[in-house]
This record gives structure tokens, C-alpha cells and sequence, in this order.
């Protein structure tokens, strides 16, 4: 790896807003820590990250810009995230899928700022560590990290945890975070998008939903299986969803084919416990047994069309996996609220920074407009990266009158 000691040529348009956000010493932690989270090997740490940027910023002054300097990191991934958007030919008139969801991480560190016992899903066990909720959009197939945030419980913030220096963190539920994020994203965005709001059975509550109703955007979520259920013209029969839908999809379930794979669909209109009236599509695979029950608050779309629609809703757990394994995500030695908080946020921007690299790549399909755009894996765009790294390197010492023969020397092993 190439020691970081040099703004890199490619990183001029990507940190263009960033540069105007914030401060001249502020940027140069900025556009470092970016790119090293971006580019290195295996375990991020202070004193790694010390290393790869020739100990021109120390483990102390990282560990200060990311805990008391003063800069607006949910501002900035938010903006890295437009422009981001507007590079894949975004207009008002398209469709915008906006995805909710979260994750979990192990962490040791008694110490550590809001680490509680959590039930982890993916080990199925208990322990100590974080809840990362995050916000994505989705377009032509590709998600954009928009927002994260690191939730507390409510025992660790009634023992004084702090979201900045002074100002003490106030506890939200989960879901309450949530509806809070789609409030902030409203706010963001111009009022004329069309956005649908994508989230799984957890995140299908009072809360969030009139969150997406009071922002004018749609929403579209699994429902679990003890949700009650009233059809159209029967407002009294009330139903519970685990026997009606497995009786509507083997009275009246239709294969379809959805995005190249086959589904047996069944659709009903009417009243859901704490949604209200909303579209209900029963998917069930041909030859499983698990079905799974989605709810709209659009009518008019078939349930063809919504499933397609639902199905990027895993992008986001694709981001998650990724991040964790290849970025980091959950790396971060911090222990103040602060410091963690905005680690996560610049693992997220890393994560943007590969995908603007692959959108300059491939610019011609980008210019295509609303047709789906595959992008290289996380794993290739870091070894595009590392490479475009060197050979900044060396186009660099090549313009030295004293360091040519060893740009040469460099050239002749990177291409053995």
C-alpha cells in the first residue's frame, strides 16, 4: 500500500462539497481518513490509519477531529449522497426508493459510549454491543448510504451520555429514530420527488408510518404474521394474517414472474391493525413453504409491481455486510458517543467514495438514464483504488527532476 501523504488527483470532484463545508485543517483529516478507510487491508485502526498516512496525523489528532472538532458529519455524507445521486442522472419525476434498516455489533468495551445488552439476530444470542440504524436510497440498482445513526438505550442515557461536549443524548426507540430520519430526509429532499420508503416487519408501526404519510411518501414493509386483518366490505372481520393469507395464496394465488423469478402472488384491499387501510400482497416461492405478507399504502399498483419494488430492499443489507467486512464498520476504538457516531458516518462516505470511482469509470452507462446499473463488488473497486493510488504515486515523483529514477524503480515492481 502507497503511504496517503498527497491529496489524490481523482478526489477532486468527489471532496469538492466537503472542501466547502468545512475548514482547511478539518478537510485534511477528512479526505485522509476517507480514503485509508477506504483502501486498507484488514482491521482499521487509530494507530494502522497513523501508519498509512506517514504519521502526518496522529493517532491523537485523529482521535480529537473525530471527537471534539467542530464539523457536521450527517450534513456531509447527506450532501455526498446528492451528489452522488445527481451523477446517476437523477430527475424530480423518478421513483426513489428510500430504505430503512439496521444492524448489530459485538463490542467488548464496557467503557465505550452506548454499549447495552442487545440480542444479536445474527449469532441468536445476547451481549454487549451497538445498534446501527441506516438510511439508504436506491436507484437504477444502486444504493447510496444517506444516513446512519448510533441508538442508546434508555439506562445509558439517563446516566448522562452525551451526543456532543454539553449537550446530553436524549432516548429515542428505535423506531422513533427511524421516523425521525424520514422527517429529516423530507426535509432534504424537494418536495415533487417521488419517494417509497422500504423496511421490514420491525419498522411497520404507528411511528414510522405516519412518519412517511405526513412526508407524502409511500411505504411499503413485511408484516408479521399477528398483525389482524380486515378485508374490504367486511370491517368487522377481523382476521389474523398467519391463517388468512396462507388460505387466500391456496384459494387465489397466481404464478408470476417477477424480475426473472418465479412467485405465486395474491393481493387483498383493507384495514390493517395500526396502519390502517393499506394493500396487502401475499409471495410465496414455488416449492417453499415461507410466505411473506407486504403492505402499501399505494392501491393502485398490482402485487407484481410490488414485489419488484420490494426486492431493493436488500441493498441495504448488502451495504451492511460489506461495510463490515471490507470497510470497517465496526472497527472504531472510540469511546465517546461523538467519536463512534462519526467513524460510522465516514465508513459510509468511504463507501460512497468507491462508488463515485465506478461511476467515473463507467460513465457512458451512467449516462443512460433509468436503466439499472451494475457496479463492480467492493472487494474489485478497492483493488481500482489502491491501483489509481499508485499511480498517482508515481506520476507525482515522476515530474521530480530528483525522484525519477525512483519513480522508474517503483513502476518496474508495481507491474512485475
Amino acid at each position: 500500500m502507497p503511504k496517503i501523504t498527497r491529496f489524490p488527483f481523482f478526489g477532486k470532484r468527489f471532496f469538492r462539497q466537503a472542501r466547502k463545508m468545512l475548514g482547511c485543517c478539518e478537510f485534511q483529516h477528512l479526505w485522509r481518513l476517507v480514503v485509508a478507510i477506504a483502501v486498507m487491508h484488514g482491521r482499521r485502526s487509530l494507530k494502522r490509519i497513523e501508519d498509512l498516512t506517514n504519521q502526518e496525523r496522529t493517532r491523537q489528532a485523529i482521535s480529537h477531529f473525530l471527537s471534539r472538532a467542530e464539523w457536521n458529519a450527517p450534513e456531509l455524507l447527506w450532501q455526498s449522497a446528492l451528489a452522488t445521486l445527481r451523477r446517476l442522472g437523477f430527475r424530480a419525476g423518478d421513483l426513489l426508493h428510500l430504505i430503512l434498516d439496521d444492524t448489530q455489533k459485538r463490542k467488548r468495551g464496557k467503557q465505550m459510549a452506548a454499549v447495552s445488552k442487545i440480542f444479536l439476530h445474527a449469532e441468536k444470542v445476547y451481549a454487549n454491543g451497538h445498534t446501527i440504524l441506516g438510511a439508504a436510497l436506491a436507484y437504477r440498482g444502486v444504493v447510496i448510504p444517506c444516513a446512519v445513526r448510533l441508538w442508546a438505550s434508555q439506562g445509558r442515557c439517563a446516566e448522562g451520555l452525551e451526543a456532543a461536549p454539553g449537550v446530553p443524548l436524549k432516548f429515542r426507540k428505535l423506531t422513533h429514530l427511524a421516523a425521525d430520519l424520514v422527517g429529516e430526509l423530507r426535509d432534504h429532499l424537494p418536495h415533487a420527488i417521488r419517494v417509497l420508503t422500504l423496511f421490514d416487519s420491525y419498522y411497520l408501526c404507528p411511528a414510522v408510518t405516519q412518519a412517511c404519510e405526513q412526508a407524502r411518501f409511500r411505504y411499503l414493509g413485511a408484516a408479521k404474521k399477528n398483525r389482524n386483518f380486515a378485508p374490504d366490505g367486511r370491517p368487522h372481520d377481523r382476521r389474523k394474517l398467519g391463517r388468512y393469507g396462507q388460505n387466500v395464496l391456496a384459494r387465489e394465488g397466481r404464478k408470476t414472474s417477477v424480475n426473472g423469478k418465479r412467485y405465486r402472488l395474491a393481493e387483498r384491499v383493507g384495514q390493517l391493525s395500526k396502519a390502517g387501510r393499506v394493500k396487502l400482497v401475499l409471495s410465496r416461492r414455488p416449492g417453499e413453504k415461507a410466505w411473506v405478507a407486504l403492505v402499501t399504502n399505494e392501491l393502485r399498483w398490482s402485487a407484481k409491481t410490488i414485489v419488484g419494488h420490494y426486492l431493493s430492499r436488500w441493498g441495504i443489507e448488502l451495504v451492511f455486510k460489506m461495510s463490515k467486512q471490507y470497510l470497517g464498520l465496526g472497527d472504531y476504538q472510540m469511546l465517546e458517543y461523538r467519536g463512534v457516531a462519526r467513524y460510522l458516518h465516514l465508513v459510509m462516505i468511504a463507501y460512497l467514495l468507491l462508488t463515485h470511482r465506478a461511476l467515473e469509470a463507467d460513465a457512458k452507462a451512467c449516462a443512460k438514464r433509468l436503466t439499472p446499473l451494475p457496479l463492480p463488488s467492493i472487494q474489485q473497486l478497492q483493488v481500482t483504488l489502491r491501483g489509481q493510488l499508485w499511480d498517482d504515486l508515481i506520476t507525482h515523483l515522476e515530474n521530480g527532476t530528483k525522484t525519477r529514477a525512483a519513480a522508474r524503480k517503483i513502476k518496474s515492481l508495481v507491474h512485475l
